[in-house]
């Protein structure tokens, strides 16, 4: 359901950016990426909370074909840089 849905939101040869969320749970989702992959003028991004998951099959199944990023969670610093509003609701926050 997900394919064609996307597939029918291209609407020009303007680039679009793909993001694809817990793509885990789709079904087939190697081929859903497949499918994305060969449309020259979308860019996949794909991410996850279960990373043991993604990397092992992900980075298997599309060796070559990407890159793997690993990012960690913002610290204080960098959140409050981003936060409008004093040091201890950002704590709280």
């Amino acid at each position: 359901m997900l394919y064609p849905y996307i597939k029918g939101l291209l609407q020009d040869d303007g680039m679009y950016y793909l993001l694809l969320n817990e793509v885990q749970f789709l079904d087939e989702f190697e081929s859903v990426l497949n499918g994305f992959m060969r449309i020259k003028n979308v860019d996949v991004y794909v991410t996850g909370s279960n990373a043991k998951f993604l990397s092992k099959d992900i980075i298997t199944e599309f060796r070559g074909r990407g890159d793997e990023l690993h990012i960690g969670p913002l610290s204080f610093a960098e959140f409050m840089a981003a936060y409008d509003g004093n040091k201890y609701d950002g704590w709280n926050e």
